[in-house]
């Protein structure tokens, strides 16, 4: 006898009546050529306005009057009427295009206007991403002007010297993102765009307070020299850490090993955040984020360190030692508590 399928076995226990639903969705080879083709269209559509309008364009006023333009166009197209699946991801990705295109227009109008040292114009950029992604339904989109808010939020703090605060700003923005989702399960595509373009641009942070080259200076330290001492930024980023672990209720006694060493290693508690809400919430995209911020952060404490290869080679060493110890002794302290 054939064995029964899941909605047979439905069937047979009166749950469910009639005939299987079917799979309207498209295989995504074909949603593939779809969105290829929806970039195509408006790549020849941007370059057509671009060869027409050249002259016009290039005065800031009228680029900005051509960016607002092609946005609205695009939350027009957005906000429309759905009529299946296949328009959708051809009209998906030809909003995505629109959008970034207007998003060059807008920056280039705003750069060639106004002065890079001004402060207004990082925070009101902020502002603009934030509402663009307030208004899209778009996943893509909300995820790019989420990841570019936070750096145009962390440029303008930079201009008034409270570059240290933006990592922390940042990361308490990606928790409440993504606690809210738990909250409000309706919206959690909303909140989880909005999270992974934050938790992206904690990547660029990272290297935006890197020096450029040996001796040299930051990209945010060249808007403005810090007027807060370094200490304060890896300790801002514990606190945090320790605050969402209490949040959600995870054991503090596997906690504070990390809290300690994000208070120690700048950036450290950025990618231990992440991981922590990804297990959390059984986000695969979160985890992997995390791994290559603590692999980036780690790096560059790494190079950093003012010793000889050789004691940065029995610090790694020692570091592994300590990292299986603690894994041994977690595994016995849980084997106790389940036993």
């Amino acid at each position: 006898m054939a064995e029964l399928t899941p909605w047979q076995r439905l069937q047979a226990v009166q749950l469910v009546e009639g005939d299987a639903p079917r799979d309207e969705q498209p295989h995504w080879s074909s949603r593939f050529l779809l969105g290829v083709v929806g970039w195509l269209a408006a790549l020849f559509l941007l370059f057509f306005l671009f060869m027409a309008l050249e002259s016009w364009i290039q005065e800031a006023n009228h680029a900005l009057a051509t960016g607002a333009v092609l946005m609205m166009a695009a939350l027009g197209l957005n906000r429309s009427t759905r009529h299946g699946p296949q328009a959708s991801d051809l009209r998906d990705q030809f909003v995505l295009a629109l959008a970034l295109a207007a998003d060059a227009w807008l920056l280039y109008g705003l750069l060639d206007r106004l002065d890079l040292d001004s402060t207004p114009l990082w925070f009101g950029l902020t502002l603009l991403a934030l509402v663009i992604a307030a208004l899209f339904e778009h996943w893509l989109v909300r995820l790019f002007h989420s990841f570019a808010a936070a750096i145009l939020l962390a440029l303008g703090l930079s201009c008034l010297g409270l570059q240290l605060l933006a990592l922390p700003l940042v990361m308490a923005a990606l928790a409440a993102c993504w606690l809210q989702a738990e909250h409000d399960p309706r919206r959690h595509q909303l909140y989880e765009s909005l999270t992974l373009g934050l938790a992206l641009s904690l990547l660029v942070l990272g290297r935006l307070h890197h020096p450029l080259w040996d001796g040299g200076a930051s990209v945010l330290d060249e808007l403005g020299g810090s007027r807060l001492p370094l200490w304060l930024n890896p300790l801002l980023c514990a606190a945090l850490l320790l605050g969402v672990m209490v949040r959600l209720k995870l054991p503090l006694l596997y906690a504070l090993p990390l809290v300690l060493i994000s208070a120690i290693i700048p950036g450290m508690g950025a990618g231990a955040l992440v991981l922590v809400l990804g297990f959390y919430g059984g986000s695969l995209g979160l985890m992997t984020l995390a791994g290559l911020l603590l692999l980036g952060f780690g790096s560059l404490y790494y190079y950093d360190l003012g010793l000889t290869l050789m004691t940065k080679s029995w610090l790694l060493l020692g570091s592994g030692v300590l990292l299986l110890g603690a894994r041994q002794l977690l595994k016995r302290l849980g084997a106790r508590k389940t036993s």
